[in-house]
């Protein structure tokens, strides 16, 4: 029974169809990495308070930083950020 599984589970890997858990966890990415720059942003400027200015401006700061992310990712993997980081493809 654990052979049938492995082979099974195999195959269901070999296929192109995504799982329901990629799907949601790439479209959850880009929010992830926005909480993710906001709380390491409010964590510097507790010792560096110059930073705090950035922290006013996280929005913009983020949207700048996933334009050259989906950018780079898009020119060198012809897929998008979290595509390329879960291994989709479109078809």
């Amino acid at each position: 029974h654990i052979v049938m599984f492995s082979q099974q589970v195999a195959a269901e890997q070999n296929s192109s169809r995504p799982h329901l858990f990629e799907l949601v966890a790439a479209d959850r990415v880009m929010p992830s990495l926005k909480a993710a720059l906001v709380y390491s942003l409010a964590i510097v400027a507790q010792t560096h308070p110059s930073v705090h200015r950035l922290l006013d401006c996280g929005d913009e700061l983020f949207a700048a930083l996933s334009f050259v992310l989906e950018r780079h990712s898009l020119t060198s993997n012809d897929a998008s950020f979290a595509e390329s980081l879960y291994g989709l493809r479109r078809t």
